[in-house]
């Protein structure tokens, strides 16, 4: 590693005394300019956010570069409604509204990450380098992404050259305390004419940290990575264009472990006349990992090809979408007999429309038809009314689905210490096909599915406040579920415990979403979120209304029958989660600075008195926690800018659940750390 703490101490120092008051007058960069708030993501077409009839979240590049973030995981923490969660397995992941990381689609520029290690996809492999702005779209959104997209979608909005640009920057971030870290990063911009250029490099790497020293394993061990990106754009005519774009990702992690991430996505635009245009486009990826433990190597080798045409009509009070497609995945992992794929072909159309002046109405479907399971139609439809000049309604309803993954189909995974067994359903079927136990399990699995709602306001009672009110639920059948198998199987040591994937649940989230943006003067912003959660097991209720449930308040109490009053509901989520963040600036001296509250209410991780695995509020809980972060920024004469900040600022580390989680990484926090970043502007 190329970072040490000699260097952070001596760059931090550096990079304080070198804050002055220069006299540089600039634009107030955060106006909100609702003309220039339009996002892709939501229709597949440009549109203004504040048009928008579903709920939406824009962070957009001044955001991220405010916040000091460096990689995807960092910004997200601070938006509403969205939590990072470890399940069982140790995986990390990005929880909306209640719902797991499987459940969320994943984007850059449109086309989706792949990777998942258990549902999760790791988005610390995502540097913000070259982010434009990031779109978030909250509920089912099947009905133009298809399967993951059950929950909502994250599209990573990447540079795009504008008409005669030649810029770039180069930036040097260290962060110290905790955590050490080195981020360098390079990005370069030019358009001329017909050609375009983005380009840009990061390097990342870090010592690692250890929340738990006193246990032999390391929380993150030390790692280095490196992110390359490439954009070529030509313009043929005004009516046709080229656009090709190219990244990997490579990191090294205790020499134990490597991964890889490549993407490419090739689009050709033809604007057939002032009405029709067609889009064409290519899209291929590949994740590959490969880790070692006790001398064994597993390699996990994912690939996906996409070739997609798109056509879109923009009529005078109306616009049309549509497109075909066919997505070519296949897996090719230790623990699976063979290379595994799946191919799924689609079909998707979208009407937007305003069937009166003040009543915007969108309504969609897809189709996808896939060879290793039922076809699924995922119909959605939104639609707002514009009340007054300062009060809207909206309003969305949607079916979301996702389809069976490699793992709960084709795993055969073995740990003979461990004395147990994790098959897929297609795999317990090939090899022990013939016993009556597993005779009586369906052979196939169904895709999980849910029906989204979500109905809201949109508030401006005054020119400089909005609020955004959002209530959801979403109602969730099928989920696939890891069950134990009653009885052994021949060939395995007898007491092995089997264990294969069935659907099973159904469970539903709801809550409330409030939204709020408040420009208190020319120098002063607030933007403020809250989200009260409840998220809940159908079954288990039932289970509960029968009576048959029984705890203890402590393990000396005696036996009490469970209230429904009594049930928490599903294990790492917290009922309510607040963000609040402060922004100053002084626009005569370039000088911003902010300050930013994370709150998380308690959660629990799993049933902890007994009640039959149900979690109710006599079990233990993950102590809420609040994190404070803290940053300023000098910019001199538009050719450096310099940003110092702290993140946890009273160093919160969650020390509380020390004694009643033992040996548990996932319960406590990262402490505090201290980071500057020079940017240098080309």
């Amino acid at each position: 590693m190329f970072l040490n703490r000699l260097f952070c101490i001596l760059f931090l120092s550096t990079t304080t005394f070198m804050f002055t008051q220069e006299k540089v007058v600039k634009k107030d960069s955060l106006k909100i300019n609702t003309l220039n708030e339009v996002i892709v993501t939501a229709t597949r077409t440009v549109r203004q956010l504040s048009s928008l009839p579903m709920p939406v979240t824009l962070i957009s590049k001044k955001q991220i570069r405010k916040s000091g973030a460096t990689r995807l995981k960092d910004i997200l923490l601070e938006q509403t409604g969205i939590n990072f969660v470890t399940n069982h397995s140790g995986f990390t992941g990005v929880q909306v509204q209640g719902l797991s990381a499987e459940y969320t689609m994943i984007m850059i520029d449109g086309v989706p990450l792949v990777g998942r290690r258990s549902g999760n996809l790791d988005l610390n492999r995502i540097s913000v380098n070259n982010i434009k702005q990031i779109e978030i779209v909250k509920g089912p959104s099947s009905s133009l992404y298809g399967s993951e997209a059950l929950g909502g979608v994250i599209n990573i909005i990447t540079e795009k050259p504008k008409k005669n640009t030649l810029k770039g920057n180069v930036s040097y971030f260290v962060r110290s305390g905790s955590q050490d870290e080195l981020d360098i990063n390079t990005n370069f911009l030019y358009r001329k004419e017909k050609f375009g250029v983005v380009a840009g490099i990061n390097l990342n790497s870090s010592d690692g940290f250890d929340l738990t020293p006193e246990t032999t394993y390391k929380t993150t061990k030390a790692y280095q990575n490196y992110t390359g990106n490439l954009k070529l754009t030509y313009d043929f005519s005004d009516q046709l264009k080229f656009l090709i774009s190219q990244r990997y990702f490579y990191e090294e992690q205790a020499k134990n472990n490597v991964q890889s991430d490549w993407n490419s996505n090739v689009e050709l635009h033809h604007q057939l006349n002032d009405t029709w245009n067609i889009n064409y486009s290519f899209y291929a990826t590949k994740f590959k990992t490969e880790s070692k433990f006790n001398g064994k190597v597993s390699e996990f080798k994912q690939t996906l090809m996409r070739p997609e045409i798109r056509v879109t009509a923009k009529f005078s009070n109306s616009s049309l979408i549509s497109g075909i497609g066919v997505n070519l995945d296949a897996l090719d992992r230790t623990f699976f007999a063979k290379k595994e794929t799946f191919n799924a072909k689609y079909i998707f159309a979208q009407y937007d429309f305003h069937p009166t002046e003040r009543i915007n109405t969108i309504v969609g479907t897809r189709f996808d038809s896939h060879n290793k399971y039922k076809s699924a139609l995922s119909p959605k439809i939104s639609s707002s009314y514009k009340i007054n000049d300062w009060l809207k309604a909206k309003g969305s309803v949607g079916y979301g689905f996702k389809a069976p993954d490699f793992r709960q189909l084709f795993f055969n995974f073995n740990n003979n210490a461990g004395g147990y067994v994790v098959l897929g359903i297609k795999t317990l079927h090939e090899l022990y096909g013939n016993v009556p136990s597993v005779q009586a399990i369906s052979k196939d699995l169904k895709p999980e599915n849910s029906i989204g709602y979500n109905f809201g306001f949109e508030i401006k009672p005054i020119s400089n406040l909005k609020i955004s009110i959002n209530g959801f639920r979403n109602d969730i059948k099928d989920l696939i579920n890891t069950v134990a198998l009653k009885g052994g199987l021949p060939s395995l040591n007898p007491g092995t415990s089997v264990f294969y994937y069935e659907n099973r649940d159904q469970v539903f989230t709801q809550g409330i979403e409030l939204d709020l943006n408040y420009k208190i003067s020319n120098n002063f912003r607030f933007i403020g979120g809250y989200q009260y959660l409840e998220a809940k097991d159908k079954e288990d209720i039932s289970k509960i209304k029968s009576g048959n449930i029984f705890f203890r308040r402590t393990p000396s109490s005696p036996s009490e029958i469970l209230k429904l009053s009594d049930y928490f509901g599903l294990s790492n989520r917290s009922k309510h989660t607040v963000n609040a963040k402060l922004f100053y600036q002084n626009l005569a001296h370039n000088f911003s600075a902010n300050i930013r509250a994370i709150f998380r209410s308690k959660y629990a991780l799993f049933d902890t008195n007994n009640s039959q695995g149900i979690v109710d509020v006599y079990d233990d809980f993950v102590a809420g926690n609040t994190q404070i972060n803290v940053a300023v920024e000098k910019t001199f004469f538009n050719l450096m800018n310099v940003q110092f900040g702290i993140d946890n600022l009273f160093d919160e580390k969650g020390l509380i659940n020390k004694e009643t989680f033992k040996n548990n990484d996932a319960v406590l926090l990262l402490g505090r750390n201290f980071y500057t970043r020079i940017r240098f502007n080309l």
